[in-house]
């Protein structure tokens, strides 16, 4: 196979999340005579992760109410590389990278949907995408409800979609130390743990989480929620909504907030049960991450999230919003110690086989080599 010499991933944030994780794995490959470079507008926490990985990593901060005026330094940055393919991440680096990348000459434009824009249900968010939606030569959507979703709501022509679903290297996530994690994060042995791994954000719906948990806690006095996630979309009040939920709740301190963490093994190694009560999604990686560790999964079954988690299998999906649903499969799975380990088990295989890492990289590649015109 004939590789691109040049790519130029263009994100609009490097917070931890999904899309970010996805990235890094990306520029994690091994590929000879290929240099990967990164240019991200806003949110410095992986700059370091994406420094140590990438040829170069450059800030082009296209952020607030007067972004589009760096749209000619996004130009020059992308122009200057003399990159063979563009790759943007996330809708604003869609947007905007789309015309720098075209206004450049790059060769190859490539998009990835990593999730379900719920700021495209408004008519002028989708005017404004649907006037870039057509120039990239292939758009990836990391779920086939994803992509369902670019063409439909995104207004992506079908012919240009593919689906690439995410890849997951296992490894880091097998072996855990459970009481080790424990000790660390001061959680009794015997204690019930259940772990939601997501960003403080209205997607996400910690709220309905944190009803259900207080359903569960009345019944499993011992269980514990650890809450592994920063503010990224989410207002202070909206955050400061969750804490003062919480309060009515944790009259033990079973409610855990952990803020944002590099430490998602030793996390996943401490819990019985993850926890996802997002309204959409597009694939949920946090999830492969769980099912990769071993761990069984309640999660909304919404977007791209049953095309992860095989419902009775590796875990247990409910209606979006069900909070007496989410907190009997939570209870469930805290009761009966056969079935976590039996969906463990299921959900560390499905990982492994279903979601390899090293399928994820080939097909992304092979995206590459069908816009060079690259034999395969």
């Amino acid at each position: 196979m004939t590789a691109p010499r040049r790519i130029v991933h263009v994100i609009s944030s490097l917070a931890v999340g999904g899309a970010q994780g996805h990235l890094l794995q990306l520029l994690a490959e091994p590929t000879d005579g290929v240099q990967q470079d990164v240019i991200y507008f806003r949110d410095h926490d992986l700059r370091a992760d994406a420094e140590r990985l990438a040829g170069r990593v450059h800030h082009v901060p296209m952020a607030g109410p007067w972004e589009w005026t760096r749209l000619p330094q996004l130009t020059a940055a992308i122009a200057r590389g003399r990159y063979d393919v563009v790759h943007t991440h996330l809708l604003r680096a869609d947007m905007y990278g789309a015309l720098a990348a075209r206004a450049a000459r790059v060769p190859g434009l490539v998009a990835t949907k990593h999730n379900l824009e719920a700021r495209l249900e408004h008519p002028v968010w989708r005017w404004l995408h649907r006037r870039t939606a057509g120039m990239p030569d292939v758009t990836i959507g990391i779920s086939d409800a994803v992509r369902a979703w670019a063409v439909t709501t995104g207004g992506v022509p079908a012919a240009k979609t593919r689906v690439v679903l995410y890849g997951i290297d296992a490894a880091p996530f097998a072996n855990l130390d459970r009481s080790g994690a424990r000790a660390e994060l001061g959680i009794e042995a015997g204690a019930r743990v259940v772990l939601c791994p997501a960003r403080l954000d209205p997607q996400k719906n910690h709220g309905m989480l944190l009803r259900a948990f207080e359903r569960v806690h009345r019944e499993q006095p011992d269980a514990v929620l650890l809450l592994a996630g920063g503010r990224q979309l989410g207002s202070e009040l909206y955050e400061r909504d969750l804490h003062a939920l919480a309060d009515l709740i944790d009259a033990d301190g079973a409610v855990r907030w952990l803020g944002v963490r590099s430490d998602m093994s030793r996390l996943l190694a401490a819990c019985d049960v993850v926890a996802l009560a997002s309204d959409w999604e597009g694939f949920g990686l946090a999830l492969l991450e769980a099912m990769a560790a071993g761990r069984p999964v309640v999660a909304t079954a919404v977007g791209g999230v049953p095309e992860v988690v095989s419902d009775g299998e590796s875990g247990i999906l409910v209606a979006a919003g069900d909070m007496f649903g989410f907190a009997k499969a939570l209870i469930r799975l805290l009761d009966d110690d056969a079935a976590r380990r039996r969906m463990g088990t299921a959900a560390a295989r499905r990982a492994r086989e279903a979601f390899a890492i090293d399928r994820m990289r080939t097909a992304t590649q092979a995206v590459y080599d069908e816009m060079l015109g690259a034999p395969a």
